[in-house]
């Protein structure tokens, strides 16, 4: 009995993941973040190779601004928030049901609560933390910027043309510490 709940709910928890990598490389093509990741790449690379050069020379080169992403729009922080609820929320109600309907693949499978509740938690989570981002906004606590700072929740930030000279005129004049 047991193998025969535990095979349909681990190939149905097998197909909710498939589903949603597709959905998350999908939503990774067509947004317009994908030209500036690809030059902030580039960036960090950049600066990787010259700081193992400038290391390797016995000196110490500071880490610059733009390799820290910066705070988005805070409409874009609430819009976040509001979606994760609602996937919070509908994805412990469907598993739920899923659990109590007794002509479905997952019916009283442990699975389908599980997985139900733990995708439901981390989206409720997630709405957390963006809702407070939204809220507080300039005034975060330092470990929330430090989120921002590394992580996705905070968006990529490029040098300009200016940032460019003035580091030029730093390695001329030998400012390096």
């Amino acid at each position: 009995m047991s193998v025969a709940v535990f095979f349909p709910s681990l190939m149905g928890v097998g197909i909710l993941i498939s589903g949603t990598l597709l959905v998350s490389d999908w939503m990774r093509r067509m947004l317009p973040q994908g030209r500036i990741r690809k030059q902030h790449n580039v960036v960090v690379g950049i600066y990787g190779s010259i700081a193992d050069a400038v290391d390797a020379a016995g000196y110490h080169l500071e880490e610059p601004w733009f390799l820290r992403r910066g705070l988005r729009r805070r409409l874009t922080y609430l819009a976040t928030a509001v979606a994760l609820l609602a996937v919070g929320v509908t994805s412990m109600w469907i598993g739920v049901e899923f659990y109590n309907d007794p002509k479905g693949l997952f019916h009283r499978s442990p699975w389908a609560t599980g997985l139900g509740y733990g995708i439901g938690s981390a989206a409720l989570v997630a709405a957390a933390v963006s809702l407070t981002i939204a809220v507080v906004y300039r005034s975060l606590p330092r470990f929330m910027l430090k989120l921002i700072e590394k992580t996705f929740v905070g968006r990529i930030v490029l040098p300009t043309q200016a940032d460019h000279d003035a580091a030029l005129e730093q390695v001329e004049r030998g400012d390096l510490t």
